[in-house]
């Protein structure tokens, strides 16, 4: 495969601000969802601090990255560390707050020229309070390049990733690498369901990573009814499907090593063929 290209290269602009429309961005309800698909592809790219709201994750994270909750921040925004990711949408700016963080983020992007992508689900975000014109939008007050996830994530993965599930199933990049992974070693890598097959997993496939998390940072909250807890956290990272199957795999991976980190490294280091 060709050598991944830098940021610049990919995002065909020298702006510091970036406003990054992705459509599966909607409303904060329950039938929301995938809004966290992007993270993988700009971790992969360079950019592993992410401001986004804890309704969308759950306390799971898919793979692992600096995570700053939206709603903590805004008395704090100086702390935070440039290159950075902003997902949120324009109801998270006017109706939960997050209109002065975004000033603030852009603010200081613009100041310092650092790099500030602000993933969201328009290409003209509106900040009411501190531009009143109708019709005018940060796109117009600000220098900012304008981007669309869709066509981004679709270039990408057919240049630089050898993956057997199409993007109109997922454009979350974690899933076309753990595809891509298998694939290279014949193991099952076409759907969700057959790739977080973990009897046939290889031993270095990325779908492992998910359960460290769930042994590191959640183990209180294994109960009867965890594998629905799991699938709708995977609903923040999935377009489509059926989450609960893959849940219940990872369920059943994490039981058969009864929780313990030693004894997943074992099972996972243990050929397939065998498990």
């Amino acid at each position: 495969m060709p050598s991944l290209p830098s940021i610049e290269d990919i995002l065909k602009t020298t702006t510091s601000t970036v406003v990054m429309r992705d459509p599966q961005l909607q409303k904060r309800n329950k039938h929301a969802r995938a809004q966290l698909r992007s993270i993988p592809f700009f971790v992969e790219l360079g950019i592993d601090t992410v401001v986004h709201a804890d309704i969308y994750d759950n306390d799971f994270k898919l793979i692992d990255y600096t995570h700053y909750s939206s709603g903590d921040v805004v008395d704090t925004v100086d702390d935070i560390e440039f290159p950075l990711v902003h997902i949120t949408t324009q109801e998270g700016v006017e109706e939960y707050g997050e209109e002065e963080l975004v000033r603030a983020l852009l603010q200081r992007a613009t100041e310092e020229r650092e790099r500030y992508i602000l993933v969201t689900d328009t290409t003209s975000p509106r900040l009411p309070t501190y531009i009143q014109k109708p019709g005018r939008s940060i796109v117009d007050d600000y220098d900012v390049a304008v981007k669309d996830y869709k066509k981004l994530s679709a270039d990408y993965l057919g240049d630089y990733v050898d993956s057997a599930l199409p993007a109109s199933q997922t454009r979350n990049l974690h899933y076309h690498r753990a595809s891509e992974y298998h694939k290279q070693h014949d193991a099952p890598a076409d759907t969700l369901e057959n790739i977080y097959d973990y009897t046939r997993a290889p031993a270095e496939s990325p779908v492992w990573e998910p359960l460290y998390y769930f042994i590191e940072h959640d183990l209180e909250n294994v109960l009867d009814e965890y594998s629905e807890r799991i699938s709708d956290a995977l609903r923040s990272w999935t377009e489509r499907g059926e989450t609960r199957y893959v849940a219940n795999q990872m369920l059943d991976a994490l039981r058969v090593c009864e929780f313990e980190k030693e004894q997943l490294k074992e099972y996972q280091q243990t050929d397939p063929h065998l498990r």
